[in-house]
């Protein structure tokens, strides 16, 4: 908890969240990188294709992080993709 001022007032702090794309065996590479593509507005082909290859050689990698109903959305748009997807603290 943070205090502001001097009046003592505490207020609760904002979570960072982080979406991790999860590694898969049945996604192909091309409908991972579309997915990406269609879902983060500002991920060009070369982010997007990066972020494919990081999850396939580590397991996950992280892909956006965000503060409340924004990452959640992206979450949900992704797994109705049929994407394997994490979010994480």
């Amino acid at each position: 908890m943070e205090t502001s001022g001097s009046f003592g007032t505490t207020r609760k702090r904002r979570k960072r969240l982080h979406l991790y794309l999860i590694n898969d065996n049945y996604n192909t590479m091309d409908h991972v990188i579309d997915s990406i593509q269609h879902v983060l507005p500002l991920c060009n082909v070369l982010t997007a294709e990066q972020i494919a290859v990081t999850s396939h050689a580590a397991g996950e990698a992280e892909m956006y992080s965000g503060f409340g109903n924004d990452v959640y959305i992206k979450y949900a748009q992704l797994q109705k993709l049929g994407l394997t997807v994490d979010i994480k603290l």
